[in-house]
């Protein structure tokens, strides 16, 4: 099996090891307006390197209330920071990957997408289940 293949398997299950941490978190960005997630989506899914999510993350926490209520943007930056750089780790070590290489850097944010897709997920879930959630015109 290929070196991209073994990674993309690593990073679905541990995706779904992480599905409830993620569900909360999007529970919590329900008070983010719908444009801020499609734009934290964005940014995951075209960074390069990790601290360009860091820093959006950072960013918006600070401008914007809505991402410091229910700790949402803290949470969220404390989660990548921690429990998904181990999560590399824990897949560089398996698939023994030196750590200072620009495949860890992608494990990374391939594991910060999953979580991104799935906080997104139940942002929309819960934003419909909560009486109609937000809309474009919210952006």
């Amino acid at each position: 099996m290929n070196q991209q293949i073994k990674i993309a398997r690593e990073v679905a299950v541990r995706a779904d090891g992480f599905y409830e941490n993620a569900k909360t978190l999007g529970e919590k960005a329900t008070t983010v307006k719908r444009a801020q997630i499609t734009g934290l989506e964005s940014q995951a899914n075209s960074a390069l390197k990790v601290s360009d999510v860091l820093d959006f993350i950072k960013v918006r926490t600070a401008r914007h209330e809505e991402w410091r209520k229910q700790q949402f943007g803290p949470e969220l930056l404390q989660f990548i920071e921690q429990n998904l750089r181990q999560q590399r780790q824990d897949i560089c070590a398996i698939l023994s990957i030196a750590d200072d290489t620009i495949t860890a850097q992608d494990v990374y944010l391939l594991l910060i997408r999953a979580l991104i897709r799935q906080i997104a997920a139940q942002y929309e879930f819960t934003s419909q289940l909560r009486g109609g959630g937000h809309n474009a015109s919210d952006a």
